[in-house]
């Protein structure tokens, strides 16, 4: 029990530790921009279905922390990213209304590629994917 809580709390503590930034200025460069990029891309993945934004955010707090102080603290103190980086950094879990959207968003997605794709083995391996990323969800997050 304590190995989990140990565990749980190290991980609370890396999302929110001061970053540890790369020490070539070109990493920093080349980590600032994937961070920018991560961030439009879970922006957008918060509009369109099937593009998962928790994971680019997740991603955009990583690549911050080896790229500037700034931006990551930017990330970790923002009022909608924070709270459920948070929460998966304590338990490992993601807010309900989170997992909600997802399964909306990935619905409509996968009407949307049946309707509009001709090629149904794509579309089959694509909406296989997406339920078993549904079932991680619902069942392990």
């Amino acid at each position: 029990m304590k190995h989990a809580e140990s565990v749980a709390k190290e991980s609370s503590e890396s999302v929110h530790a001061a970053p540890q930034l790369a020490r070539s200025w070109i990493v920093r460069l080349i980590c600032i921009s994937l961070a920018c990029l991560c961030l439009v891309l879970g922006t957008v993945g918060l509009i369109l279905p099937g593009l998962p934004a928790f994971d680019f955010y997740f991603l955009a707090v990583l690549f911050a922390a080896k790229g500037s102080k700034r931006l990551h603290s930017w990330i970790v103190q923002h009022k909608v990213i924070a709270p459920v980086l948070k929460q998966w950094g304590d338990s490992r879990t993601l807010p309900v209304k989170l997992k909600v959207f997802s399964l909306i968003s990935m619905s409509i997605g996968a009407v949307l590629l049946i309707l509009t794709v001709p090629h149904p083995w794509a579309v089959g391996g694509i909406v296989l994917i997406m339920l078993a990323v549904q079932l991680w969800l619902w069942f392990k997050a």
